[in-house]
Parts: C-alpha cells; sequence; structure tokens
C-alpha cells in the first residue's frame, strides 16, 4: 500500500510540471522500475499514468480548444504516426536499445532551446518543424518522458509564439500523441494496472493545477522551469545508463 501512496503523490509532482512544462515522467519512470517492473513494463505503465495530465492541463483554456485544435490539427496527426510507430517498436525490439539514446535526446532538447527562436522562414521552417514533431512522437510512442521538452524546443522556433501558446499546444499534441499509443499499449498486457491508477490520479490533480499555473506564468520563469526539468532529467537518464 505505501508504494501506491508513493506513486500517487509522484503523480501529482509530474503531472503539475508536465502541464506546466513537460519531462517531468522522466522523475516517475525510475520510481517503477523501483517498484520491481521490468523497463518496458514500467515505460508502458509510466505512459498509461501520466497522459490524463496534459488532458487535465487544458482546462484552463478549454474555451479555446477548437482554435488551437485547427492550427495544429496537421503536426498532430504527424506526431500520431510517429507515436504508434514507437509503440509497436517498443513491443518488438529489445526494450535497452533506444534507452541508450534517451539522455542524448533529452538533452539536445534543452540545450536547442536556449537557442534564440527566430521568425518563422516560410516552407523551409514548417518541414523542419513536421519533422521534429514526427521524431518527438516516435519518442514518445516508444519511450515518452521528455516528449514535452521536445515539443516544446520545436515549436519555440516559432517567435510568434509565447509561452501560453506553446505550453497549450504543447499539452494538446503530446496529449493526442499519447492516448493513441496508450491505446496499443492497452491491449499489450504488460501494464501493472494498479500502478497506472495511482500514478493516474496524481497526475490528473497535479496536471489541473499546473495547467492554469502556466496560463499564468512569467516568461522568465516558464524558460527557467523547462530548463531545469530538462536538464535534470537528461542528467538522471546519464546516470541511470551510463555510470549507474
Amino acid at each position: 500500500m505505501l508504494e501506491y501512496i508513493i506513486i500517487f503523490a509522484v503523480g501529482i509532482l509530474v503531472g503539475g510540471i508536465n502541464g506546466m512544462a513537460g519531462g517531468a515522467s522522466v522523475i516517475s519512470y525510475p520510481v517503477l522500475l523501483a517498484t520491481g517492473l521490468s523497463p518496458v513494463s514500467a515505460a508502458i505503465s509510466n505512459a498509461l499514468g501520466v497522459t490524463p495530465a496534459n488532458f487535465f492541463a487544458l482546462i484552463a483554456v478549454r474555451h479555446q480548444m477548437r482554435g488551437y485544435f485547427q492550427e495544429y490539427k496537421k503536426l498532430i496527426a504527424l506526431s500520431i504516426v510517429g507515436s504508434t510507430t514507437g509503440a509497436i517498436l517498443l513491443l518488438t525490439v529489445p526494450p535497452g536499445i533506444f534507452e541508450k539514446m534517451v539522455p542524448f535526446l533529452l538533452l539536445f532538447a534543452s540545450l536547442s532551446f536556449l537557442i534564440k527562436a527566430k521568425p518563422d522562414r516560410g516552407a523551409r521552417h514548417g518541414l523542419i518543424e513536421k519533422i521534429g514533431i514526427s521524431a518527438s512522437g516516435l519518442y514518445c510512442g516508444y519511450f515518452g518522458p521528455g516528449q514535452g521538452v521536445l515539443v516544446i524546443a520545436v515549436l519555440a522556433r516559432d517567435i510568434r509564439r509565447d509561452p501560453k501558446t506553446l505550453n497549450t499546444a504543447k499539452n494538446l499534441i503530446v496529449g493526442w500523441t499519447s492516448l493513441i499509443s496508450n491505446i496499443i499499449y492497452i491491449f499489450s498486457g504488460r501494464a501493472d494496472w494498479p500502478v497506472v491508477i495511482a500514478l493516474l490520479l496524481g497526475a490528473s490533480i497535479g496536471g489541473t493545477f499546473g495547467g492554469r499555473w502556466a496560463a499564468r506564468m512569467p516568461k522568465s520563469v516558464y524558460r527557467a522551469l523547462i530548463l531545469t526539468v530538462g536538464f535534470s532529467a537528461s542528467a538522471l537518464l546519464f546516470k541511470k545508463y551510463y555510470f549507474g
């Protein structure tokens, strides 16, 4: 029972940070591993448990959802294709292969956020954005933690997007992407459902408050939170997979 209470508490923390920024599900992943789950089962249970945080974070801007969906529906579709491919790979490829790449992907995502955003460059900019979002979807389907950081790093290249817009678009893209890959996970038979439920309840609560805080968050604080989560997550994974 104690381990489920801990997972619930971690879910609140992860849901809150994911609702505001993204990438915090890397915190819950090692917690699930510590309960004795295999890497694949932990990844699947983690994905199923934290996904609602992105949707609950959208409650604060629910009246604007139709407009956001129309604007980002092409990127959502590309991300879903990538996520479906990644989920299939997770269930068929030896689990250790992609996990070795995760620290580098998170570090790259964090560093790219330090680069000053530039104006839209037309077709070339759009192509790069589509490739980046598709890649983040593949990452989401195969492993998951840190996808929010990757999505924001891609979307932030367009200077017209303010922090509120970035956060809402991120939650929308990550939410729909994760929902589709989760359907595949549900039928995989590898989820630990008591763990999923404990994490889901906590993440839903945290995500609701995280979305509200993000809508009022100063740009400097938002940026600092993104960088802190990104660098911390990559450091934790480097330690786990290379120096553990």
